[in-house]
């Protein structure tokens, strides 16, 4: 019973599962008014003074021991779990700089609130746009020299020009064959062989004839490009060849990195969510070199509380309970949206413990909360409506289970006149509870008489004196006001 919990003074929302031993009611009870914890505390004392200065007077007189007493009532309680951790954001981005650039302007400062779509910064591109036009011309050049080579190379011998003359005539055909193939019997073709295998079908029956013509050129045309690089293989020597590639290649991957660079520079550093800049390393009119960590910004779309609970909490959590947030003076509401998937070891001095982490997202439409601060919450663990509840002090404990000492009138007729009571020890079976309150499943119902002081070595039967304390003492009051109040 060591948890903090809390006991709420309003009726809980309908859609709360009860913890009671029996279903809640389709519409709960007006939940009975709460007492101040100061009213408890001030009959508390009383009744302790009284009991003390009772006991005492007896004891000397040789009279019955005195006890106090409460009386078990109906009521809802809420149990909650207090935790506390540091205000964290829910995403955190960081922006890098694409290329070694000159910052043109920065927008915000460290410490800003942004929203999505902002520009944080904008870089001049004037040198990376002069770097894509050299690049430009460079793959160009190398492009020239190889076409260029190759060309030579082609009508360096008979056999090549005549290779390459064939190659150009089949690849007009395999394209006059595959329009033909796609469009068959409405493409206007002026070819005789094809013309040939549309007349001899009638509404396209032909068109797998005309698919294994034009396979048949495709094929011819890929027998004639590989003897084309067997020729130019034995031409140019190996290594010439590849430096011509490799060239080409090169000049291709320097342009495409160049355009990237300013394809990928162009806006700037733009927010992609609502947040706050919590690290700026950029400066106006300043270079900044490729992969510079330039801005981090921390999202302020989803607040989180960074929460941690022991082994004797952690089945208590569950995803989906709310909280009550409290951030200084603020109180803000929240929900558990997250429970790690295993257990962190945390090391304080000489201790080491090990927890369970988990995130609270809170709703901050004022935006008060300030990350990296710390906060308290209360996560309403569990609920029952209408509960028999007791005093939480009053629950002993013994090998057994769970007991209270309950009072009730003598049944020897002298001590019934002389207003006594007999102790009776009973086994309880208890629910959840919260600071002041501990709900009773069975053994007990509303009404019933709670010992909250006893004699030393309590035994059933024993005789005692007892006075009203708490709900009791209230319950005496507002009977012996009814008279003067009807008069």
């Amino acid at each position: 019973m060591s948890e903090t919990l809390e006991l709420e003074k309003t009726a809980p929302a309908a859609q709360e599962v009860s913890q009671a031993s029996g279903p809640a009611p389709a519409a709960p009870k007006k939940p009975r008014k709460k007492r101040k914890l100061g009213k408890w505390i001030f009959l508390g004392v009383l009744a302790a003074g009284a009991a003390f200065l009772g006991y005492s007077a007896m004891k000397a007189a040789g009279a019955k021991p005195l006890v106090t007493y409460d009386q078990a009532v109906t009521q809802d309680i809420n149990a909650t779990l207090s935790v506390s951790g540091t205000i964290a954001p829910s995403d955190t981005r960081s922006y890098f700089v694409p290329g070694s650039v000159k910052v043109k302007a920065v927008n915000f400062k460290q410490g800003d609130r942004v929203k999505k779509g902002d520009v944080i910064a904008s870089f001049d591109l004037s040198d990376l746009q002069r770097s894509l036009k050299k690049a430009e011309l460079a793959l160009e050049n190398a492009q020239l020299q190889y076409d260029d080579t190759m060309e030579d190379l082609d009508n360096s011998s008979q056999e090549l020009y005549d290779i390459n003359k064939e190659i150009r005539r089949l690849e007009a055909r395999e394209t006059t064959y595959k329009l033909a193939y796609d469009y068959f019997d409405r493409y206007p073709t002026n070819d005789p062989e094809i013309d040939a295998i549309i007349a001899a079908h009638d509404h396209g029956e032909g068109s797998g004839e005309m698919y294994d013509a034009w396979q048949d050129i495709v094929n011819e045309l890929a027998g004639k490009v590989a003897s084309r690089s067997a020729l130019r293989d034995a031409s140019l020597s190996d290594n010439n060849q590849k430096v011509l590639q490799n060239n080409l290649e090169l000049q291709k991957l320097e342009y495409d990195e160049v355009a990237k660079l300013v394809n990928d520079s162009q806006g700037g550093i733009v927010a992609e969510f609502d947040g706050i800049i919590t690290q700026m390393n950029l400066t106006e009119g300043a270079t900044v070199s490729t992969g510079v960590d330039a801005v981090q910004v921390a999202s302020t779309e989803g607040i989180l509380l960074r929460f941690s609970v022991g082994k004797y909490d952690v089945d208590r959590v569950q995803l989906g309970q709310t909280a009550d947030v409290t951030f200084g003076t603020k109180k803000l509401t929240g929900t558990v949206t997250r429970l790690d998937g295993a257990a962190t070891t945390e090391t304080s001095g000489n201790t080491t413990s090990t927890v369970l982490k988990g995130d609270l997202t809170i709703e901050d439409p004022d935006q008060v909360l300030k990350l990296g601060m710390d906060a308290n919450a209360k996560i309403l663990t569990a609920q029952s409506f209408g509960a028999v509840s007791v005093p939480v002090e009053t629950v002993k404990v013994d090998r057994e289970g769970d007991y209270v000492w309950t009072i009730v009138p003598c049944t020897e007729e002298k001590a019934a006149q002389e207003g006594l009571w007999e102790l009776r020890k009973v086994y309880v079976k208890t629910g959840i509870f919260d600071d002041v309150q501990i709900e009773i499943l069975e053994g007990l119902k509303a009404g019933d008489l709670i010992c909250t002081t006893l004699p030393a070595n309590p035994a059933d039967g024993t005789q005692v004196q007892a006075i009203a304390t708490g709900a009791a003492a209230e319950a005496a009051q507002s009977v012996q006001s009814q008279p003067e109040a009807e008069e």
